[in-house]
């Protein structure tokens, strides 16, 4: 027989059980004092770059032609300090049009947890998307597309703590990264109520390290 899974009653700074058994909570981030989604960015986008080096490099590295690859690779590091330059301002630009605060609710229950921007900054991550997703088309960039096709419907991610492999918990910025195959989810939380939500989440992934 299936044991019954029953919610600990807990009603911390921010974090409410409600009838329904599920715990609920508004997160607030200050974009300027807290890096998380900055690093986020960057971590994914440059990813992608070294993935695109690797194969346009592949050919080159098989042919052992390591000096044509050594001169490529100075270009490529000016590139990313373009870049990181570029995704910089373009973060100011978004904080500004989320008014500085990057606003999340979080629902959370024994099986898993939603994290969902609030709607009307999800209006203004989808207008984005757009336009940046527009540009690439007009442009014929396939890639700038993908990204706004990922940016307009990136409003909303969930866990299945089933399912999760991974918990990684970080106080000083009051985050904790979830992560499972093929998704990754970030949790926000108020200091005070950071390390309830922590051993909530952990004590029910039970395949996480």
């Amino acid at each position: 027989m299936e044991e019954e899974k029953v919610s600990v009653s807990y009603d911390g700074e921010q974090v409410r059980l409600c009838e329904d058994g599920k715990y609920r909570w508004t997160y607030a981030m200050n974009m300027l004092t807290n890096p998380t989604i900055f690093f986020t960015v960057c971590k994914i986008f440059g990813i992608l770059g070294l993935i695109g080096y690797v194969l346009l490099n592949f050919g080159l590295a098989r042919d052992g032609k390591w000096d044509v690859i050594l001169e490529d690779l100075k270009y490529w590091g000016i590139a990313v300090l373009v870049f990181l330059a570029i995704a910089g301002l373009s973060y100011l630009i978004v904080a500004k049009m989320y008014g500085w605060r990057y606003i999340i609710s979080f629902t959370m229950d024994e099986d898993g947890i939603l994290h969902e921007q609030i709607p009307a900054q999800a209006k203004i991550s989808k207008k984005i998307g757009m336009a940046v997703g527009g540009a690439g088309a007009l442009s014929g960039n396939i890639g700038r597309v993908g990204q706004g096709m990922m940016i307009a419907s990136n409003t909303s991610r969930s866990s299945d703590f089933a399912k999760v492999r991974r918990v990684k918990a970080f106080p000083r910025r009051k985050t904790i990264k979830v992560d499972q195959p093929f998704s990754h989810n970030q949790v926000y939380t108020t200091a005070e109520d950071f390390d309830f939500v922590l051993n909530f989440i952990k004590s029910r992934c039970k395949k996480a390290r």
